[in-house]
């Protein structure tokens, strides 16, 4: 007899053993653990890893951004300090073939009175390749006639001038009176076009101090009239003392003290070159040049600034530190001339540095409350152990969260001394010899001339190049 399909099913179909039942819940949870490791656990941990590492990146980035604000103030002095190195690079040479300022320059470089030049001979300013450059150069020849030592007092001017001039040729012979004649060609490079004027750093130059004579000199029995006896007597006149007339500004001269009971010394009367602008953050910007409204000389200082007030230092700085003004001891005072064109919330001061690199802030005038030429002064410390101190910046201050801008005109920085018991006494300074010094190199680093050599080896009693060395200490007249 045959079964029907249904039941043959039926008799396969078995109920699972103890073991099987076993292994199967085993399988079932491996297969839940691979799918939740695959889709859920994974996922997860590399989301995890990658978080992670974006912390560490983050904290990393974070730790450069913390240096980096560490070293602001640095990186700032450090980039003030590169565009002062490039100025004071490029004012050593012309920035156009300008025929005027080289007359000027050559006119103080070639006064002595040993040799004559004959002429100033300028061939056109041609195109020169230096390089990958291409400049504008420009020779000049130069007839004399004089002698050997009067041509090398020229040469060794030129070679110091301020502004860059090669001697490309040289032509020595002798006349029938014995005496040297010749050329000497220069030759003169132009940087037009190869740096553009940076707003932040400004040099100002082409003036220097000369002994030619005073054409204006007065005649024989002319009852001359002293101009600081003048100034005096027109600040008498106006009845302006001499002394801060701002309010809070500290007195330099002592009370019940004369005008007479003192010594003026003009310390820069910003004729000459090597004058900077130097901002104390980037948010400060400005620029200096020359002004024909002057109280002592030719010129004044224009200083331009815009200041808005947001660091920690807000000064807008006028940089003597080529200048080289060193008090040897404390002055009474020192003041300068201002003149200003509005009121304005600027503190006005100087910074003296000491050998050590400390710094002496000194106010001279906290606010501007006047208008035209004003006079101010501040005492400076009066401990001699500090002494000496180089005068290092004079400075326009803000304060914090305020914005000015504005033009000021400063002149004739000058310090007051004390008269002693003998005003005949002469005053004398002292100059330490440096390699390759020569006594016209002296002379002219402290005269502005070659012309006073004689003086030098005078108060020094030496004789010629050969009794001074690299350390010798030298007396110097003033």
């Amino acid at each position: 007899m045959k079964m029907s399909p249904l039941l043959n099913k039926m008799k396969m179909k078995r109920p699972l053993t103890k073991n099987e039942k076993l292994l199967f819940v085993i399988l079932m949870v491996l297969i839940i653990f691979i799918v939740t490791f695959r889709f859920v656990i994974t996922p997860q941990a590399s989301k995890l890893q990658e978080l992670t590492e974006q912390k560490w990146a983050y904290e990393d980035k974070i730790s450069r951004m913390n240096t980096l604000l560490k070293g602001e103030k640095s990186i700032d002095k450090e980039w003030i300090g590169l565009h002062n190195e490039e100025a004071m690079i490029l004012n050593k040479y012309f920035a156009t073939i300008d025929q005027p300022e080289i007359i000027y320059i050559l006119n103080n470089l070639l006064n002595n009175e040993e040799i004559d030049i004959l002429d100033i001979n300028f061939d056109r300013p041609t195109k020169e390749q230096i390089g990958d450059l291409t400049v504008d150069s420009m020779n000049i020849v130069l007839p004399y006639k004089g002698s050997y030592d009067g041509l090398v007092s020229i040469i060794e001017a030129i070679n110091s001038s301020p502004k860059k001039m090669l001697i490309s040729n040289l032509i020595m012979d002798k006349n029938v009176d014995g005496k040297l004649v010749g050329n000497i060609s220069l030759k003169v490079y132009s940087l037009e076009g190869l740096a553009d004027k940076k707003e932040d750093t400004s040099y100002i130059g082409r003036i220097i101090k000369t002994d030619k004579s005073d054409p204006f000199m007065a005649y024989e029995e002319y009852d001359e009239v002293d101009n600081m006896d003048l100034e005096n007597s027109i600040e008498d006149s106006s009845g302006f003392s001499g002394t801060n007339l701002s309010e809070g500004i500290p007195s330099s001269v002592d009370e019940g003290a004369s005008k007479d009971d003192y010594n003026r010394e003009v310390l820069e009367d910003f004729e000459e070159e090597d004058i900077y602008f130097i901002p104390s953050n980037k948010e400060i910007k400005g620029s200096i040049s020359k002004s024909n409204n002057s109280k002592l000389n030719k010129y004044s200082l224009r200083l331009e600034y815009n200041i808005l007030a947001l660091e920690d230092e807000n000064r807008a700085y006028v940089d003597l530190t080529d200048k080289d003004i060193i008090l040897k001891y404390p002055p009474a005072s020192i003041g300068i001339w201002a003149y200003s064109y509005s009121y304005s919330p600027l503190t006005l001061g100087y910074r003296l540095k000491g050998q050590a690199g400390e710094k002496i802030d000194v106010e001279l005038s906290k606010g501007i409350n006047w208008l035209g030429w004003q006079y101010i002064e501040a005492t400076p410390p009066q401990d001699l152990s500090l002494y000496p101190l180089q005068l290092d910046r004079f400075y326009l201050e803000l304060g914090y969260n305020r914005d000015d801008y504005g033009v000021l005109l400063i002149d004739k920085l000058e310090a007051k001394y004390r008269k002693s018991n003998n005003n005949n006494i002469e005053r004398f300074t002292f100059y330490m010899v440096e390699s390759g010094d020569t006594l016209n190199k002296i002379s002219v680093k402290n005269y502005g001339t070659s012309n006073k050599t004689n003086i030098i080896k005078k108060y020094n009693e030496i004789k010629s190049d050969k009794d001074i060395w690299e350390g010798k200490i030298l007396v110097i007249p003033r």
